[in-house]
């Protein structure tokens, strides 16, 4: 079987989400799932193959190195006897931040395969300098020291973890990147305010709150608010309810005790004829005749004064 060489693009994400673009010139095929070593700046990498995507100019530009190979078995046991490795950094780490008394908080380390990376993941309420605390850690490891803060959303990305709908965190599983969201979503949703519902372990609002934010919000175009008024077919209605999963509407009319649940459809029908259709004007009587005449002899009287010069005027003063 001859061996294919095409340049494709691989999508590769490795620990924490962290993903990159890597050309692969061959051989081909390399399928989707698979774990890859990839050429990064200074050594090599595993990660996972996520998409195959076509080729592209602006594809190519993000590529941040080439595929060298499918991982083998010494790769993979490489990269698991990385994670022993990346505690006993952490573990480090924590005793210089406290010999320094350092402002900051660990998140996560990650370590490239070769080992001739380390990555620092931490959170701080303000700027720190850890320039001191970088070559300590290069000292004792001999290898590229990068040291990056987070953000709190960041920081429970990398730690992971069950949200309370008992699946994992999004952040953790799938997101890219995080989409803002407010206090408005909460409350168009119908949700309570309750820092402990809404929040999730990163302590910030949900994400998910901003998945289902525009179906509510085009909803509360479309379904009344309950105790509106409304006029239905002429007749005033008082809304007891909505439910926007059924699509149906339940109004009151006044004087009624049961309330009557009819669809969104039907209601929008019903509104549109809320406007009786308005009473014929009466048609205009007659005007007699002699009216009409001293009517128009008045009119005429009256543009002969405005005509009169004003000499003739002072002459009847004197």
């Amino acid at each position: 079987m001859t061996e294919q060489f095409t340049l494709e693009i691989l999508q590769v994400v490795f620990k924490a989400g962290r993903k990159g673009y890597y050309r692969n010139e061959g051989p081909l095929p390399v399928s989707s799932g698979s774990s890859v070593v990839v050429g990064v700046d200074r050594g090599f990498d595993l990660g996972k193959v996520i998409a195959k995507l076509p080729v592209t100019e602006e594809l190519l530009e993000q590529c941040s190195g080439e595929f060298v190979r499918e991982a083998t078995g010494e790769d993979e046991l490489q990269h698991r006897s990385n994670g022993d490795f990346e505690q006993s950094i952490l573990d480090y780490c924590r005793e210089r931040i406290e010999a320094r008394k350092l402002d900051m908080k660990l998140s996560d380390c990650e370590v490239q395969l070769d080992r001739n990376r380390i990555r620092v993941f931490f959170t701080a309420d303000q700027r720190t300098d850890f320039r001191g605390l970088v070559r300590d850690l290069a000292a004792s490891y001999r290898a590229r020291i990068e040291m990056r803060q987070i953000g709190i959303r960041d920081d429970a990305r990398h730690k992971g973890g069950l949200g309370i709908c008992g699946r994992a965190l999004c952040c953790a599983e799938f997101l890219d990147d995080f989409q803002s969201v407010t206090l408005k979503m909460v409350r168009t949703q119908n949700l309570s305010l309750n820092p402990s519902k809404v929040s999730g372990t990163c302590g910030r609002l949900m994400c998910c709150l901003a998945y289902e934010s525009e179906f509510y919000q085009q909803a509360c175009r479309l379904y009344p608010e309950p105790g509106q008024r409304v006029l239905l077919m002429g007749s005033p209605f008082e809304v007891v309810g909505s439910d926007i999963f059924h699509e149906t509407v339940t109004v009151r009319g006044e004087g009624s005790q049961e309330p009557e649940t009819m669809t969104l459809e039907e209601f929008q029908d019903r509104k549109k004829m809320e406007q009786p259709a308005p009473p014929p004007k009466p048609a205009a009587r007659p005007v007699p005749a002699e009216k009409e005449a001293e009517a128009q002899e008045v009119v005429r009287k009256r543009r002969r004064r405005r005509r009169k010069p004003a000499g003739a005027e002072k002459e009847r003063t004197r």
